[in-house]
């Protein structure tokens, strides 16, 4: 048997190390990713939860969207959302309105001081992204995003999940 010599690492040592890298760095990400939502959240209203200000980012971004869809795209139980909407409707920023297409459907829309409060928290509609991303170059992007739509494929893949990207 022939030893590795010492600080040498093999290929298979720097593979695994790399991967230990990108799983700090993408847990790092969605801890800061979650803390921006958060104070987001807070700055709407302080008893506001992060997945409370999703939902309200999700009204906001489709104009109208049906409660089930919410809590698809959210990737919650419907549960979750029935409770948040409630929450939403008690401090005046989200009305729900019956589905004409489907009246067993609720619709969740933004009222005005709803509008009003996600301006004063985003006066540009920006995601959190841009103000992440604004510095780097179209190229740098593209292959950032080439490179992060591939890791979901992947992990669609060995979840058997098939998400929709919107």
């Amino acid at each position: 048997m022939t030893a590795e010599p010492t600080g040498v690492a093999t290929s298979a040592d720097r593979h695994a190390s790399a991967i230990l890298a990108v799983e700090d760095s993408i847990s790092t990400l969605a801890r800061t990713l979650h803390l921006i939502v958060r104070n987001a959240a807070t700055a709407v209203d302080p008893s506001l939860q992060p997945v409370g200000y999703r939902l309200l980012r999700t009204i906001q971004r489709c104009g109208t969207v049906q409660a089930s869809v919410a809590a698809d795209t959210l990737v919650v139980d419907r549960s979750v959302i029935s409770r948040q909407v409630r929450q939403l409707e008690e401090l005046g920023l989200v009305e729900t309105r019956t589905d004409p297409d489907d009246g067993r459907a609720r619709i969740l829309a933004l009222t005005e001081k709803g509008h009003e409060r996600m301006r004063s928290v985003n006066p540009t509609n920006r995601t959190i992204m841009h103000g992440l991303l604004s510095s780097w170059s179209e190229e740098e992007l593209e292959n950032f995003a080439a490179q992060v739509e591939r890791l979901n494929e992947a992990a669609d893949t060995a979840t058997g999940n098939v998400l929709a990207v919107e």
